[in-house]
């Protein structure tokens, strides 16, 4: 199994991180998870730094921290590539957790896999600040940008308005 974060961040990034690999070790006793650094690219760039072996010890609490302990990337999407690492190293479930360009990127894993032949399922995890994924009302992190924005927006409406010559 392996989990990939792509894209910009967003609030909630280490708790569905830390989700995936408490269920699949304790639910489904899986062994080997593996956590891929970088987004796409770290699938099949310095392959020995960007693929990290993940228990539940190591991501026990990460929900506490920001940002993706994975770190994060736009870009560098080579379904090639990707794929002959995941063939090579014997991965079937793949976990990419990203916003819609990732998701196109998950579609087009899809169809290469199945045009060969390959058994590797791709599992979509909707993530967005910008909440412009089809098919879904919300996603994690849209709510807390939101919050966030409206207190700057506060923040600089009272610098503007209540000190001369204020600029918010």
């Amino acid at each position: 199994m392996a989990i990939v974060t792509c894209g910009g961040l967003c609030p909630g990034l280490n708790v569905v991180i830390r989700e995936i690999v408490m269920s699949l070790a304790f639910n489904y006793e899986v062994k080997e998870i593996y956590g891929i650094k970088w987004g796409y690219k770290g699938f099949y760039t310095d392959t020995d730094k960007n693929w990290v072996r993940l228990n539940p010890k190591d991501v026990a609490d990460i929900h506490k921290m920001g940002g993706t302990i994975l770190g994060s990337s736009r870009g560098g999407f080579d379904g090639d590539k990707i794929l002959a690492e995941l063939t090579r190293r014997g991965i079937n479930q793949v976990y990419i957790v990203g916003g819609d360009g990732t998701h196109r990127g998950i579609h087009a894993l899809s169809l290469l896999a199945a045009g060969r032949g390959l058994g590797i399922t791709f599992a979509g995890i909707p993530k967005t600040i910008d909440n412009d994924i089809p098919l879904i009302d919300y996603s994690f992190g849209f709510a807390t940008s939101c919050e966030v924005a409206a207190q700057m927006i506060d923040s600089a409406y009272v610098e503007a308005t209540c000190v001369i010559n204020g600029v918010g």
